[in-house]
């Protein structure tokens, strides 16, 4: 397409790796075009750049239950006393819809025939400014959102997870899962979240992908007739750095409820998404838990001494918590165990590490090959990318990766787990 197609409507900014990127004039939305021809389908996934570390204190989850009420009526669907059209659309189309909070993002996808695309572009901007809030319509979500929390805690897991989250971070808003607090999430009142939805539902802190089979001219001057009328927020984009205070030795937490699950949870601070030292710590999280040849795997399952081993890592912006989850047999303890996964960590070598590196990487590659496959999963990968600030990153994981040596994981390792690093969890029961 000639780039000054739709110069009156966009700024072209650039493109990459066959993803093109341009800026609505009259309010900053951003929106990222890539062609996937003869499929007939289209992704369309808007993500607002806010999540859990934008909210304020005693606001925690404010934001996952904003993306719960996205899916209620707008003012357009309560004038033609209709249900909300995004739902209309799924039942009547057939369209994948869903959304998904996180730390730096939220973001609402919908996955349809290409025939469908004015509708869908026409839904995501009517819901950008007027889904009503009301208590007739919040009031039963927010009674399902603290549900949804009595149901994640109901977990071990996610029980100690939480409490190791708060305990690790002191300053930065990555202390708090995203769901909130339940004692937050019981005090929500529409007034919190209409503050929130008006700053931050603003095209000037969006960006929408278009991803599939659709002429990026009719792509363009579709979202310009739906989108260009909504006000930008001045101040919306203006995201504090925080710093988080150094840690000055091993922090611990316990949690003791009945039951037979005893879990050992270690916790380590490492980079952010998507830097290297975020894919080095990606690596040694395979390296040390996946499939019958992880390290840990060998040494702590195939002995008898632990029955499940699991990991976490979220591709935050800063520095976020990752964490091995080790649940305990019967012939061993939390302190023995404890000892036992740092000496296993300490004996590791570059040689050691260097057998299983590059069959490791491969495997990711070939990952990554097949999660860029489809227009759903570009756009779901994509928006991790979006999120960390710079999109452009998503075309050089492929490069990043294979530029890992055993010699930087040894490194990384060393960091990783230090005693002023981590956070220790212990789940117990009695």
């Amino acid at each position: 397409m000639n780039k000054n197609t739709q110069s009156k409507n966009f700024k072209f900014i650039r493109t990459v790796a066959n993803i093109s990127e341009y800026q609505l004039r009259s309010n900053g939305l951003i929106v990222l075009y890539k062609h996937i021809p003869d499929t007939d389908i289209v992704t369309t996934n808007l993500t607002y750049l806010v999540g859990s570390r934008d909210e304020q204190i005693g606001e925690s989850g404010v934001a996952h239950m904003l993306e719960h009420m996205m899916f209620k009526p707008t003012k357009v669907d309560l004038s033609k006393k209709k249900d909300a059209e995004t739902l209309n659309f799924e039942r009547e189309v057939g369209t994948l819809l869903n959304a998904n909070t996180w730390r730096d993002r939220t973001t609402y996808y919908f996955s349809y025939p290409t025939e469908h695309f004015n509708r869908a572009i026409r839904i995501e901007a009517e819901r950008m400014r007027d889904v009503t809030l009301t208590d007739r319509e919040f009031l039963p979500e927010r009674t399902n959102v603290l549900s949804e929390y009595d149901m994640y805690n109901g977990d071990p897991h996610f029980a100690i997870n939480e409490l190791m989250t708060c305990t690790a971070f002191i300053s930065h808003n990555y202390g708090h899962e995203t769901i909130g607090f339940r004692e937050d999430i019981s005090s929500y009142t529409i007034e919190k979240l209409e503050r929130f939805y008006n700053h931050f539902y603003r095209p000037n802190n969006a960006v929408l992908m278009v991803i599939g089979d659709i002429d990026e001219n009719i792509a363009l001057q579709t979202i310009a007739n739906n989108f260009k009328h909504i006000e930008p927020e001045p101040n919306v984009n203006v995201r504090e750095k925080i710093t988080e205070p150094s840690q000055e030795g091993i922090r611990r937490v316990e949690i003791v409820r009945p039951g037979k699950t005893n879990i050992l949870a270690i916790g380590f601070k490492h980079p952010g998404f998507p830097t290297k030292g975020w894919f080095e710590t990606m690596l040694i999280l395979k390296l040390l838990t996946e499939g019958s040849e992880g390290i840990l795997n060998k040494r702590l399952i195939d002995t008898g001494l632990a029955s499940n081993i699991s990991v976490s890592q979220s591709p935050s912006k800063d520095m976020d918590l990752g964490t091995i989850f080790i649940t305990l047999s019967s012939k061993t303890s939390h302190t023995k165990m404890e000892e036992l996964v740092r000496k296993i960590i300490d004996s590791l070598t570059a040689s050691m590490i260097q057998k299983q590196l590059k069959p490791i990487i491969k495997k990711v590659i070939a990952e990554e090959v097949f999660k860029r496959d489809s227009s759903l999963d570009i756009a779901a990968e994509l928006t991790e990318y979006v999120a960390s600030g710079d999109w452009v990153e998503y075309t050089k994981t492929k490069d990043t990766l294979n530029s890992i040596t055993a010699k930087q994981i040894m490194e990384r390792l060393k960091n990783l787990f230090i005693d002023k690093n981590l956070t220790i969890g212990s789940y117990k029961s009695i």
